[in-house]
């Protein structure tokens, strides 16, 4: 401990003799362990922090599945599993909704969870205030009650304690809160919800006849018992999806290819960013060793400056392992340092990730530095010192001490020595730069590439909100068809309104899929049907979003509910069921619809699934003959559409005066925030690459002066012997330019083999593009010999004079 104590001292007093090299080494490291610190707190969050719950490890999720498309769970699915599993402690299901609130102020809608009686009590969650729900709540004669969040009670009700059996009013029924949820605990893979309910047997979008007929509209959630494993409960649940089939073979849902199976609750959180975050940890991790392998040749070149300092205390009788360990504590000082400046860095950056990327974590899932964390960033901190650390101290440590101790600098050898340790530095800081710098430039190339891409309508002027129909109020179809068509007559009336229209989702997003039988196809059961997109739609929306028919008609208000069904399809949908036929007359059967409807015009293409993904096929039902109580109002105007939407407000206000209007936005906002992303990752990898670049060219820069000081005198004789000035700035250059090419080819290298993981990250774009991986090297190249012109430019200057001094 002494020791320890001498040595720290010492440090201490040789670092604050080099300041500017300090510095230097702390603002380098400090910004590669705050990167690291950054991301680390985001896989933190996601995959490593326990949930809050009891016994997290034992929670699991159930899928259903038809090989790689994903279904929701119906309402039969979830019975049989409740009540015929062996492996589940307890089983509970879950889906979203939206209800009106009135009463106590303005009205507005509030997402709702509307969850299995035995949810809250699966989980091992406390209310903090009042109780969870009972079984008999859970059943349809059962009294009407709701759980309230710990936000919607302070901002609705302002934390009124005495809350607990009071009445809310939801869709104009009243409802009796019987608990407030505590506010740290939350639910990332439920999603927002400000009301919960037991009622799960219920949807305001769809009556209770057609969730039991087969709707997939729930998420199953279950305890394992104790001593089963995920293992026992697949096994399981692959005998009871065959028991459902065989129990309900005309279900939608009873296709052979459909399956149940169980996962951590940790894979639906994560979901698919656990690629997304893996590939940032090793980006930020490429910058760290970027980073030691500059502060590594950094106290190299120090190293050589106090070989004189080594030698002496040598001569005084320093054993070389008293050496090693001096200088390694210098290095962990400065590592440690560098880690606690790189903590601040990371706690900034951890708080712009959580601004600029909070759209991309799931809701819920908050970014923290807990121990965990900060126990990460001393960690990569000691082992950063240690790694840079090592090498130079191993060779300051093995100092000649007669050819040191004659002379100022040491031997011939150990010069060579230690240039050709910064030389291998260099070239794997050039490497690993030229990976990562290929790695964003695959990245902007599919941004590009996203930019370009046509989404099939005109984004434009377009105001988009949402309006979600009471069930209560507007219960009946005819009700719900008056009120749109009422609300879209109003709303284009309103000046700078061009056309209004109404549809069931978002553009690039869907809402319902169904199975279908296309005219020619073989007849198959219900649940051997192709599922694809269907929406309901006003007979202004391909108008209003300038979607183009390629043939037949459009919707007409002639399309009525008594009226023939009738169905406009998009080109996909036509060329994958009837390719190189008209589809024209044709008629397709809809889910359970005992009439088919006729095709009376075919779309263009839109992006139906986001704009990275391929449109998938598609059906268009005129409003009236599929209505639905959770539509969008879209509203292309000739002024900017944020300047009607008091006006349009009002007219809304008119038709129903307690009617909340959500989620307002432009479709060209809408667009933007598809790419928001990409964008994101791009500019992640962009700036880690960057730090990269800048890092290695220091390094090249770094080395190369280094080498020129060393070889003043030798360039000053040979000038003195004739040599030009130019054959000088050559020699320096060809240096820079050989290191920078054996960093480049192995950068290549690594390129070719790492970035083929990158392939489901990109868009319209190959992992091993052609013009990024020729492009990337000639530009880093050209930055190198950029860095390296300044020392080789220096080497010019030697006077011959001096040097024979």
């Amino acid at each position: 401990m002494p020791s320890l104590f001498r040595n720290l001292q010492f440090g201490v007093r040789v670092l604050a003799r080099t300041p500017g090299l300090t510095v230097a080494i702390l603002l380098t490291l400090g910004l590669a362990i705050g990167a690291n610190t950054a991301i680390f707190t985001v896989t933190n969050a996601l995959l490593l922090r326990p949930f809050p719950y009891r016994d997290p490890a034992q929670l699991v999720t159930i899928r259903t599945s038809d090989k790689d498309k994903e279904f929701g769970t119906t309402l039969l699915r979830y019975e049989t599993v409740r009540d015929q599993n062996r492996s589940f402690e307890a089983v509970a299901v879950w889906t979203n909704d939206n209800l009106n609130l009135t009463g106590n102020g303005d009205p507005v809608q509030v997402p709702v969870a509307r969850v299995s009686p035995g949810f809250v009590r699966l989980l091992g969650v406390r209310p903090q205030l009042g109780r969870a729900f009972t079984k008999d709540e859970g059943r349809p004669e059962g009294k009407q009650v709701v759980i309230l969040s710990d936000s919607l009670w302070r901002a609705r009700f302002h934390a009124d304690p005495t809350i607990i059996g009071q009445t809310v009013t939801l869709d104009s029924i009243a409802q009796t809160v019987v608990g407030v949820l505590p506010a740290d605990v939350q639910f990332p893979f439920v999603g927002p919800a400000d009301v919960w309910t037991p009622r799960y047997f219920e949807l305001s979008l769809m009556p209770a006849q057609r969730l039991r007929h087969g709707v997939g509209y729930l998420s199953m959630l279950a305890r394992l018992r104790p001593g089963a494993t995920v293992s026992d409960a697949n096994a399981e649940l692959a005998v009871l999806n065959q028991h459902y089939r065989e129990q309900n073979p005309t279900a939608p849902d009873s296709n052979p290819e459909m399956a149940m199976t169980a996962a951590g609750l940790r894979d639906l959180v994560a979901g698919n960013l656990r690629g997304k975050v893996g590939m940032l940890s090793a980006a930020v991790a490429v910058v760290l060793l970027i980073a030691c392998a500059n502060v590594g040749s950094l106290l190299l070149a120090r190293a050589l400056g106090r070989q004189k300092e080594i030698a002496m205390r040598t001569a005084l009788g320093a054993s070389r392992g008293v050496i090693f360990r001096q200088l390694l504590t210098e290095s962990l000082m400065l590592a440690l340092a560098a880690g606690l400046f790189g903590a601040l860095l990371g706690w900034g950056a951890m708080r712009a990730l959580a601004k600029w990327g909070a759209g991309q974590l799931p809701s819920g899932v908050p970014l923290e530095m807990d121990w965990r964390v900060l126990a990460f960033t001393l960690l990569v901190s000691a082992l950063a010192g240690i790694l840079f650390g090592t090498m130079p101290a191993l060779q300051a440590a093995r100092v000649d001490l007669n050819t040191t101790l004659r002379n100022e600098g040491g031997g011939a050898s150990q010069g060579h020595h230690r240039s050709t340790l910064t030389s291998m530095l260099v070239v794997g800081q050039v490497a690993l730069s030229l990976l990562l710098l290929i790695g964003a430039g695959l990245f902007l190339r599919s941004f590009v590439r996203l930019l370009n891409v046509d989404p099939g309508f005109e984004a434009r002027n377009v105001l988009t909100m949402n309006l979600s129909l009471s069930t209560t109020k507007y219960g009946k179809q005819d009700q719900q068809i008056a009120f749109f068509d009422d609300v879209l007559r109003r709303v284009a009336t309103v000046p700078g309104v061009r056309s209004a229209a109404a549809s069931a989702a978002l553009p690039l997003s869907w809402v319902r899929i169904t199975p279908v039988l296309p005219e020619g196809q073989p007849e198959v059961p219900l649940g051997q049907r192709p599922f694809v997109d269907i929406e309901a739609i006003s007979p202004q929306w391909f108008d209003t979003m300038r979607v183009p028919l390629r043939r037949g008609r459009a919707f007409t208000s002639a399309d009525q509910p008594q009226s023939p069904p009738v169905i406009i399809v998009n080109e996909t949908f036509a060329r994958q069921y009837w390719p190189n036929e008209n589809a024209l007359g044709r008629h397709v059967f809809i889910g359970r619809r005992p009439q088919p409807a006729e095709v009376v015009g075919i779309a263009a293409d839109v992006k139906n699934r986001g704009l990275e993904q391929n449109t998938q096929p598609q059906l268009y039902l005129p409003f009236p003959q599929l209505p639905w109580t959770d539509m969008y109002l879209l509203v292309r105007t000739n002024v900017p559409p944020h300047s009607v939407e008091s006006a349009v407000r009002a007219q809304i206000a008119r038709v129903d005066s307690d009617q909340p209007i959500i989620k307002v936005q432009t479709v060209d906002d809408l667009v933007d925030n598809a790419r928001t992303q990409p964008r994101f990752l791009l500019m992640l990898i962009a700036a880690f690459a960057a730090t990269a670049l800048v890092l290695a060219v220091i390094g090249i820069h770094g080395m190369l002066s280094y080498a020129v000081a060393q070889r003043r005198q030798e360039f000053g004789i040979r000038l003195a012997l004739g040599a030009e000035r130019r054959d000088l700035l050559r020699m320096v250059l060809r240096r820079g330019l050989a290191l920078t090419t054996t960093g480049i080819v192995l950068g290549l290298a690594a390129a070719l083999l790492l970035t083929r993981f990158l392939a489901s990250l990109l868009y319209g774009v190959s992992a091993r593009d052609v013009i990024t991986f020729i492009a990337t090297p000639v530009i880093f190249l050209g930055i190198a010999l950029l860095a390296s012109y300044v020392p080789a430019r220096r080497a010019t200057q030697a006077e011959p004079i001096e040097a024979i001094k």
